[in-house]
């Protein structure tokens, strides 16, 4: 549908005379869940695998220059819903706006709910509509995601037919999800919180530079969940920022990048930026990086746009306009490569971590694409076993000691723990490699009633946990110090009142202590 008549038609059904009130009408259908106008609207657009309200913010009330608002295409929101397809029941859309990729994603799998977490205040009622309308399980938190500030919080509740919204006075939340989904506001400035390079998510790869967030939402999105899919700016994959350079590289070491997607242009209808799609597993079970450059491989698509401001000849001319989009196909055809870790020439190459190091950590996928066979020579065992001793050795400088029952209660797989013993052929391993495997000792197990202690087990390293550990235990022990002194108030103002009556002596506490 074009975009004036989709407008007009929409403005109609919310009861509003302008544009500038749509957001208005939406919110109070939102609010008091007017069943009436989800079905005018539903009979309006049919398909709801489409974000139609996504076009008329996007038009009339984005705001590009402060807020970086691009919202996603339809193509790339499927693309990201089928990259991170997989087993799950809650999926964490980062930096939400209307909706588009959760959208997406619901056409997947129906089964899902959402988190969806979204800074502006002005498309929330967009995103409410949306997801009510499609009968959506999700909670919405209103914030930003960089600093933790939370605005509000709604349960979109599904029912027979529309999902039930409502606002919640509880703004507290907690993220637990296995995939997280996202496309971030491109290159903007941020601010870096009060001890930010303390908090999980930044402690083990170090503070992304103030002068842009790009990697803050990475790295918020990847404390979230362990598969993250996101569109993000093509400059990205060549920084010459050091902070983002070291990000980039633990990000490789720790074998988190699974796959690197580069897209053509003109995929977005608000602006020609160049654009990457990065994949994130925190589960790999290999150690190679797909690379895909799909910048010559997509097909093109025709909208026409009717005028909405100027002069009466402005407003009768039809605009046409053309982008880029994925097909079905194609998406199938990045699916495929990445899954097999297929190689084929000027298209895609499966890379080891080893080569990516040679070349500088460059996550540009031209500067692999020319391989034009998959390479055979497998990374030396020496190499390999000098990172099994890095994990080890990870684990070993922050061994725990637990009583056995309490980590039970706790949710601790002990029998799991408790076979993760060492290989058995370190032997055989040191001789053909040359390196002795380190011997595994992050924990132990006690029968020593309520016993729990963390020790630094390791020389050479401070585990990144103890500084979560150290700054949770300083907000506690500050809490309990504010206590104490509240109760030591108390206790002076009982006592001097009664030390200026008589009624008790200095000399009672001798006395008590002699008998």
């Amino acid at each position: 549908m074009e975009l004036l008549q989709l407008t007009q038609s929409t403005i109609e059904i919310f009861d509003v005379k302008d544009i500038k009130n749509l957001r208005k009408g939406i919110e109070q259908a939102v609010i008091h869940n007017d069943f009436s106008k989800y079905l005018e609207f539903e009979k309006l657009v049919g398909d709801l695998t489409v974000d139609w309200l996504q076009k008329i913010f996007q038009y009339y009330e984005a705001d590009r220059a402060k807020k970086k608002q691009d919202y996603t295409p339809k193509s790339l929101a499927g693309l990201v819903a089928r990259l991170t397809q997989m087993e799950y029941d809650v999926c964490v859309d980062l930096c939400a706006g209307s909706g588009a990729l959760t959208i997406q994603k619901w056409a997947v799998d129906k089964s899902v709910k959402f988190i969806c977490l979204e800074y502006d205040e002005t498309v929330i009622p967009y995103l409410l509509f949306n997801l009510a309308i499609r009968n959506i399980r999700a909670t919405v938190i209103n914030c930003d995601v960089l600093s933790g500030d939370v605005i509000a919080k709604y349960e979109v509740i599904s029912s027979e037919k529309y999902s039930v919204v409502s606002m919640e006075k509880d703004k507290t939340f907690k993220v637990e999800a296995k995939t997280c989904i996202s496309n971030p506001p491109f290159n903007m400035r941020w601010e870096i919180p009060v001890c930010a390079n303390m908090q999980e998510r930044f402690c083990m790869y170090g503070l992304p530079p103030e002068s842009n967030a790009n990697y803050a939402f990475v790295l918020t999105a990847l404390s979230y969940a362990d598969t993250v899919a996101m569109i993000l700016p093509a400059s990205i994959l060549v920084s010459g920022n050091k902070k983002e350079c070291e990000i980039v590289k633990r990000l490789i070491e720790n074998n988190f990048i699974e796959a690197v997607i580069s897209c053509p242009d003109r995929m977005f209808e608000s602006t020609s930026i160049a654009t990457c799609v990065i994949k994130l597993n925190k589960r790999k079970k290999h150690s190679n990086i797909e690379f895909i450059d799909m910048r010559d491989h997509s097909d093109s698509e025709q909208r026409e746009q009717n005028g909405q401001f100027g002069g009466a000849s402005h407003m009768r001319r039809t605009y046409i306009k053309t982008v880029n989009v994925f097909s079905d196909e194609q998406i199938q055809f990045i699916l495929s490569a990445i899954q097999e870790q297929r190689n084929e020439v000027n298209k895609c190459v499966s890379v080891t971590i080893a080569k990516v190091k040679e070349c500088g950590y460059m996550l540009n996928p031209s500067r692999y694409i020319g391989i034009k066979e998959a390479e055979t020579d497998h990374r030396s065992y020496a190499d390999i076993i000098r990172d099994l001793n890095h994990c080890i050795e990870m684990k070993n400088s922050c061994k725990l000691t637990i009583n056995e029952t309490i980590a039970k209660q706790l949710g601790f797989d002990v029998e799991s723990f408790k076979s993760d013993k060492e290989l058995g052929d370190e032997e055989f391993l040191q001789k053909i490699s040359g390196v002795k495997l380190l011997k595994k000792n992050y924990i132990t197990f006690t029968k020593n009633k309520n016993e729990v202690t963390f020790s630094n087990g390791s020389k050479e390293l401070v585990s990144p946990v103890f500084m979560l550990l150290f700054n949770q235990w300083k907000q506690l022990i500050y809490m309990w110090n504010i206590e104490e002194n509240r109760y030591l108030a108390e206790l002076r103002d009982c006592l001097l009142p009664d030390l200026m009556l008589g009624k008790i002596s200095v000399n009672d506490a001798d006395t008590d202590t002699e008998q």
